[in-house]
């Protein structure tokens, strides 16, 4: 079995390994041959490499973002002429797009989304159907309206994105019953709680040392409280990131004073909240937080977050607090208070 996979998260990288292994019907042992492409906008990503080839991958890829293609390429090509200009452009960038063309071609394609770089696989290979893994909250909200898609489809002809696109034939979704109602009948369910049930301990164990150690947690017992940060400076949402502090210290004073507070960062952000916050443990950013599940002793009795759908993915996590809708007059982009407002989750 050929398959390529397009991302750009941690995020990304955990389900697509969990897609291969179901659909290598849970078998460490015959995993097919895999390819995987990673945007690069998550700092130090490429340092997981190595450990993603000794297992899942048999090649991985970094290739550039939107921020430089604009640069290099204009806002009028990019927006009008994306299709026609895109193409050459990575293929000049990143001679692996080249290299790796008749695989791509002979494979199943699965993308995260059909944004940045990845467009240049819906251009490329769209004609023969691909799939579509989930990009978290937002794959869950309708971003464009009926007429907004059509001047994307007919007019600028850019990829409308979030699995609108004709050519996303199938969309892997922890929750298909919340998609927005168009794309429910592409949806096929990839759950993380219920293929990790599927996993011998053995795998639970080689996919917990791609992304960290042992050594790697200092997590107390017992009495725990877990709070997961978003990069909300960091993709301009908020004012800045003054203010994203200011929303942080409000959080962890909601929690309360007897429990120990674990605060997990984004991969994607840049903030050191040790610097700010005194008295709570810090973990590494480059892991996604749903592997402490794999292992046993990881539990939290408390967990809160602003929208991060990773909470409600957490089993190992008694109460769940989603504070979001707390700071609305805090976010200064509308689509962001749309998501937070729409939301559905665990609690």
């Amino acid at each position: 079995m050929k398959r390529t996979y397009v991302g750009s998260t941690i995020y990304h990288i955990y389900l697509s390994m969990l897609h291969i292994l179901r659909d290598s019907a849970y078998s460490a042992e015959q995993l097919g041959n895999n390819l995987l492409f990673l945007v690069e906008s998550t700092p130090m990503i490429e340092t997981l490499i190595p450990n993603l080839k000794n297992q899942f991958f048999r090649e991985v890829h970094i290739i550039s973002e939107r921020k430089d293609h604009v640069a290099d390429l204009g806002k009028f090509n990019y927006s009008i002429r994306r299709k026609a200009t895109l193409i050459p452009y990575l293929e000049t960038k990143h001679p692996s797009l080249k290299a790796e063309k008749d695989f791509i071609k002979n494979s199943d394609l699965y993308l995260c989304d059909t944004d940045s770089s990845k467009s240049y696989f819906l251009y490329e290979f769209g004609k023969k159907g691909i799939n579509m893994i989930e990009d978290g909250a937002r794959t869950y909200r309708q971003r464009h309206s009926t007429f907004e898609q059509f001047v994307k489809s007919y007019v600028t002809k850019t990829p409308i994105g979030g699995g609108f696109d004709k050519a996303v034939k199938k969309l892997f979704a922890q929750f298909p019953d919340r998609l927005p109602i168009p794309l429910q009948k592409k949806a096929v369910e990839l759950n993380i709680k219920k293929e990790v049930e599927k996993l011998d301990e053995k795998t639970k164990e080689e996919i917990f040392t791609i992304f960290l150690s042992d050594e790697a947690l200092n997590i107390e017992n017992q009495n725990n409280a877990l709070i997961l940060t978003q990069p909300i400076s960091e993709d301009k949402v908020i004012k800045n990131e003054a203010e994203k502090i200011a929303i942080y210290r409000d959080v962890i004073s909601k929690v309360p004073p007897n429990m120990n507070i674990v605060l997990k960062t984004h991969p994607r952000e840049t903030t050191k909240y040790e610097d700010h916050f005194k008295n709570i443990t810090v973990l590494p950013a480059l892991f996604p937080i749903e592997i402490l599940g794999l292992k046993k002793g990881f539990y939290f009795e408390q967990g809160y977050t602003l929208f991060s759908t990773a909470l409600s993915n957490l089993e190992i996590v008694k109460q769940r607090f989603f504070l979001g809708k707390d700071y609305l007059d805090k976010f200064t982009v509308k689509a962001t208070k749309d998501l937070i407002q729409n939301m559905v989750v665990d609690t």
